[in-house]
Formats: C-alpha cells, sequence, structure tokens
C-alpha cells in the first residue's frame, strides 16, 4: 500500500541527509510518494514563505510528515545573509498551523552506550506545545501601586478577576484555554496507546490548585474516552503527581516505560534534562501532534553548521543521522497506522530497530564513537550498514 508523506527540507547539510535516507533507507523497503517541500531559510525568503505554506497545506491533507532542522535567523544572520526581513521560526508557525498540541521526545538508548543517568531508560517527555508562559504579555511594573486582572465578557461586561499590591518590577499574564489542554490531553493518550505506555501528568496543583488544578480535571475528563482501550492494553493514568517528584524520579529510572505529560514550559526545561542526562541529542526521537491525529517528526537537533565544511570539502556527511531516520520510520508508521496498514507499520518499527542495532554492532559517527571507545564513521557510512542490518532483519523474518 503507498503511503504519501510530506517531506520538508531544511538548512545546512540536512537536505543531502534526506536524500540520502530517502534513497537508501526508505525507497529500497517502503512504498511511499514523497511531498518533498524545501523549508530552508534561503527559500523562504526567496518565496516570502509561500514553500512553508504549502509544506503545511500538504501537512494537513496527509497528517503525516518529516521536518529538517531549520535556521531561525537572529538580526545579526538575517543582516549577514541579505534577508528581506527577520523570518520567524518554522516550528513555531507549524505548531500554531496543525494546531500542534503536544511534543513528544524520547531518548535513543543503545545497550553499548553509556548515560549521565544510567538507570533511565524508555521514559518519553510529553510538553504541551502551546499556552502558558510563551507568548504571555510581560511588562515592567514602573512604581509601587497596584495591578487588575480584569476579564470583559463579549457583552462589555467587566469582572475583576484579581487586584494584586505590587513594588516595581515585572508582571506576566499566563493563559490557558479549555479546548488546548484538552488536545493536550486528546493528542497525550492517543500517543499513549500507539506507543503502549501509561501517562503521569505531572504539575503543581497543590500551588496553583486553579490553573494547574483545571489541567488535572480536563485530563481525567477526556481520560474517560480511552479508560476501555487504557485497561485493554495494562495502561493507566496518574493525573495528580507533582512535578518536583515526578522529575526527581526520572534519572532514578522510576518514570522508564512512562510518558509524563508537562506544561509548556515544565516540558521545554525538563525534556532537555532529559537530553542531558543522555547522550546526544542525535539520540532523541521528536514528534509534533494534533489532537486529529496530524504527525510532525522531526530530529530535535540543530543545523550543526561546523559540520558543513566536512561536505562541502570532502564530500562527507559526519553527522548522526539517528533521529533524522527515526522521524522518517515515525512519519512512515502513523501514516501506515491512520490506513489500517499494520505489516508496514512493523516494518517502520523494524528500521528504528535496525538503527539501534548497528549502533550497538559498533558502528557510530562522531559524537558518539569517543563514548563507546571505537573509530568514527561517516554518515553516509552509517545509513549503509542500517542497510544491511535492515535487510538482514527482514530476510530472517521471511525465512519464519
Amino acid at each position: 500500500m503507498s503511503l504519501t508523506i510530506v517531506d520538508m527540507t531544511g538548512d545546512g547539510i540536512w537536505p543531502e541527509m534526506s536524500r540520502l535516507i530517502r534513497d537508501e533507507l526508505i525507497a529500497p523497503f517502503f512504498d511511499v510518494e514523497w511531498k518533498i517541500h524545501d523549508i530552508s531559510l534561503p527559500t523562504r525568503d526567496k518565496t516570502d514563505d509561500k514553500n512553508l505554506n504549502d509544506a503545511i497545506a500538504d501537512l494537513k491533507k496527509y497528517k503525516a510528515g518529516v521536518k529538517g532542522p531549520t535556521i531561525t535567523p537572529n538580526p545579526a544572520q538575517t543582516k549577514e545573509m541579505g534577508l528581506n526581513k527577520q523570518w520567524g521560526s518554522p516550528n513555531g508557525i507549524l505548531r500554531r498551523a496543525i494546531n500542534g498540541a503536544v511534543i513528544m521526545r524520547t531518548p535513543l538508548m543503545a545497550s553499548n552506550l553509556s548515560t549521565n543517568a544510567p538507570a533511565m531508560a524508555n521514559v518519553t517527555i510529553a510538553r504541551q506545545a502551546v499556552g502558558g508562559i510563551y507568548g504571555a504579555p510581560n511588562e515592567v511594573i514602573p512604581s509601587k501601586g497596584s495591578i487588575k486582572m480584569i476579564h470583559i465578557d463579549e457583552a462589555g461586561k467587566e469582572t475583576v478577576l484579581a487586584d494584586k499590591a505590587v513594588e516595581p518590577g515585572v508582571a506576566m499574564l499566563s493563559t490557558e484555554t479549555d479546548s488546548s489542554i484538552r488536545d493536550f490531553a486528546h493528542a497525550t493518550f492517543q500517543q499513549a496507546l500507539d506507543m503502549n505506555k501509561s501517562v503521569i501528568f505531572a504539575s503543581k496543583q497543590t500551588i496553583l490548585p486553579t490553573y494547574d488544578g483545571r489541567f488535572v480535571e480536563i485530563f481525567e475528563e477526556v481520560f474517560k474516552e480511552y479508560s476501555a482501550k487504557f485497561e485493554e492494553q495494562g495502561l493507566e493514568l496518574h493525573a495528580s503527581e507533582l512535578i518536583d517528584a515526578a522529575v526527581s524520579k526520572i534519572p532514578q529510572g522510576k518514570t522508564n516505560g512512562f510518558i509524563l505529560a508537562l506544561k509548556n514550559y515544565d516540558g521545554d526545561v525538563t525534556s532537555d534534562q532529559v537530553a542531558g542526562e543522555h547522550i546526544s541529542l542525535g539520540m532523541m526521537d521528536s514528534t509534533l501532534v494534533s489532537a486529529d491525529r496530524t504527525l510532525l517528526a522531526d530530529p530535535p537537533h540543530g543545523t550543526a553548521p561546523d559540520l558543513d565544511k566536512f561536505w562541502h570539502e570532502e564530500g562527507k556527511l559526519v553527522a548522526n543521522p539517528t533521529a533524522y531516520i527515526f522521524a522518517y520510520a515515525e512519519a512512515i508508521r502513523h501514516q501506515a497506522d491512520l490506513n489500517g496498514d499494520s505489516e508496514t507499520a512493523k516494518k517502520a518499527l523494524a528500521l528504528k530497530a535496525a538503527t539501534l542495532k548497528t549502533i550497538e554492532a559498533g558502528y557510530m559517527t562522531g559524537d558518539l564513537s569517543n563514548a563507546a571507545g571505537v573509530q568514527a564513521i561517516t554518515g553516509q557510512e552509517f545509513v549503509a550498514h542500517v542497510k544491511d542490518t535492515m535487510k538482514e532483519a527482514l530476510s530472517k523474518n521471511k525465512a519464519a
């Protein structure tokens, strides 16, 4: 069964890595029709973001996509590159466009790689993709006085929600909508069933009983729609965990096999904590998921411009392609699941397994090789070894 996948190629060496993965790891094993869109910064500038908007339209239509690492320019880069304007983050634009509800991040573990938290394994951080302090109005308090929080309804009626005496300093208004919390819960539970993992929602509801309590209330309400399926798979929801306790359990291995769902800021910080306790951002699985089951997979690392010279001068891709391979495999698995194609979904999981098995066989790029005490290979060589491992795995399955 042919699958349609949207591929958004980014900046630096990553379009070359994308082409390598599609040609060498996807084409031999999967029947995929690609909708390829160049969303690199120069192309965004040249087309006034038409390419990015076209990619978004395709992603909304086909509900499965891959995005490569991209550059979000600062003022200096905008001037240096001669851009027409300072372009915003494509990640933020994509999240808003598809109503992205949750960002799922899971460290990828190999038995021969040590980590900074040896007990930690197979924990997924589900970060709320919108809301909270991101984009919240934040202003200077110029003098001693008071701040009022006033709600004005559609009829113009005013209700004072809070009236707080203040000293000079700063203030911020953080808001959440019931609909975005509900989407966060739906997307998290859908992914939990796909990943066969129980869910912990952790917050500080003891300190913020109204704000964080709303998350707990809505998570428990939405869970009623999923409870039967969770029970069938032997899964559970723990919606009242305190975030400080939950996060402290991660390096102890007490959240292994769980999805830890967190508010936007909490999830942002904690996913980086998990990455730091792990070995490399090149070894992290990352997906953006909407409540309507649109999924965009992407490697969470940056463009690594220091590696560009090896490609341009020597034709070598020395970056670690593991997270990118996982992104392609996850987009394929997701689209196959949407199509009810269980065999292709299993094959996509086999590609993930073959990638990790290749690392466990001692074939690693430079970011991993030093830690394991083995000789580094290029990204092209790594992809070739994954291809061989995948062929061997499929041959054994066929023989069995």
